[in-house]
């Protein structure tokens, strides 16, 4: 198996919440006239839901007018109209909700304990949900990009070599204990109290039985990113900024639980700086698997690699809240027996693009 990141806790970096994009959401309907009034911190593509009685939140709105769309600019008391809009029509005020978000082209899946599962394009609400977030297809340089023999360079991230990737979608958060007591109906990890905590203590083989029920449950083929896909968006993607570590190119501590930050647990998702795709945590906090059997680096270009069809240990990639700083970087491999479980070892899930594109 590959070297334990084992490190010992330094100190303790506390970084604050990022702030919301949008706040004070309001809306007034008069007739069949709505007004919808927001404050946004910063320029975004901006989308409307509405939930009706409680419902489940529709798809983005059409037929709005005013601080809606692509490129709004920040300020406050922005203002959205509609008038005769056909999704509230004979309603009231006290029926409907209304969801405004940034249309980051994400998906969020809802799983309803009461109704059942359902799965939706976009938005928010009270249920159990999730995001998957759109990594555009493209290619990239795989591998360790320092020098052989430099510090911390290792001969299974070398050979670097070119790869193609298609289009996916990617968690923006690792599995949380929530979603996995949710889908499994018990929680295996060590460190608990916190729904939002990743899920942990699992293995590959316990992965893939998650992934079967979640993907009856929702009607959606989940799966295990590749190590290629994984590496790919790590870097940022079609948005990569050439940084070693996912999000920063030196500032560990604002995008990675490792073992300068973290005081040896792992931590709520989401809680530090995304990367350039908005993908939360993917280095440090635990370990993610991926579906690849280990194999070394060739030097050839390659077209969405899935890794040798035998082998002995599975890839886990990102490093963990016990990692030193290099073993957070975007090149970084471990790997493990399928049937092991560690508290540093967890997953993030991806889904092809094309079966909703079609």
């Amino acid at each position: 198996m590959k070297r334990l990141l084992l490190f010992l806790v330094l100190s303790s970096y506390l970084l604050p919440l990022r702030a919301q994009e949008i706040s004070n959401v309001a809306f007034t309907l008069r007739g069949d006239t709505l007004r919808i009034t927001y404050s946004l911190d910063r320029k975004a593509d901006i989308r409307v839901r509405v939930s009706v009685a409680g419902g489940r939140y529709t798809d983005a709105l059409e037929g709005l007018t005013g601080a809606v769309g692509k490129d709004v600019k920040p300020g406050d008391s922005l203002e959205i109209m509609a008038v005769r809009l056909k999704e509230i029509q004979g309603e009231t005020d006290s029926t409907l909700d209304f969801m405004v978000e940034v249309d980051d082209g994400s998906l969020l899946i809802e799983l309803d304990p009461v109704s059942g599962p359902a799965f939706s394009a976009s938005g928010q609400s009270g249920r159990l949900s999730f995001r998957m977030m759109p990594v555009e297809g493209g290619s990239f340089i795989m591998g360790c990009s320092r020098q052989r023999g430099e510090v911390n360079t290792y001969i299974d991230e070398l050979p670097t070599h070119k790869v193609t990737v298609n289009s996916f979608y990617l968690g923006r958060h690792e599995v949380t204990q929530g979603l996995w007591k949710a889908v499994m109906g018990e929680n295996p990890s060590k460190w608990t109290g916190n729904d939002s905590l990743p899920v942990e203590q699992v293995s590959w083989n316990d992965v893939q039985i998650f992934i079967a029920r979640l993907s009856q449950i929702t009607g959606l083929r989940f799966r295990l990113p590749t190590e290629a896909e994984w590496e790919y968006a790590a870097r940022g993607g079609v948005r990569s900024r050439g940084y070693t570590y996912p999000g920063t190119a030196t500032m560990v501590f604002e995008a990675c639980w490792y073992g300068g930050n973290s005081d040896g647990h792992s931590h709520p998702v989401g809680r530090l700086k995304p990367n350039e795709l908005g993908l939360y945590d993917m280095g440090g906090n635990v370990l993610e698997w991926c579906s690849d059997w280990m194999t070394a680096y060739s030097e050839g270009p390659q077209t969405s690699p899935q890794g040798p069809k035998h082998g002995e240990n599975r890839i886990l990639r990102g490093g963990c809240f016990n990692s030193p700083t290099w073993g957070c970087s975007v090149w970084e491999r471990s790997w493990y027996l399928p049937d092991f479980r560690y508290p540093w070892q967890g997953l993030r899930l991806a889904l092809d693009m094309e079966p909703l594109e079609n």
